[in-house]
């Protein structure tokens, strides 16, 4: 999967999770607070990002997540069997 790709699945993925939020006004800018997820909704919606897109997010790292871009970019960097891009 491309980047674009990725982040158009992590947003679709996101607006699926996320209650009272207009699914359009979500973007890669988008703050997990402004979307109304506290920390346990986060960790909810991390675990459920794991199964999805089949990667482990590690704790040291996610610690620091705050919008919907450091979601995109950790997936950009620990895309399993990223080696071919004919899966774009």
């Amino acid at each position: 999967m491309n980047t674009e790709n990725i982040e158009a699945k992590v947003i679709e993925f996101i607006a699926s999770k996320v209650e009272d939020v207009d699914a359009s006004s979500i973007t890669a800018a988008s703050e997990f607070e402004a979307l109304g997820l506290d920390s346990m909704d986060r960790v909810q919606l991390l675990f459920d990002a794991e199964e999805t897109f089949g990667v482990t997010f590690e704790d040291d790292e996610v610690k620091d997540f705050h919008c919907v871009k450091d979601i995109i970019d950790y997936i950009n960097n620990h895309q399993p069997s990223s080696s071919s891009s004919e899966n774009d």
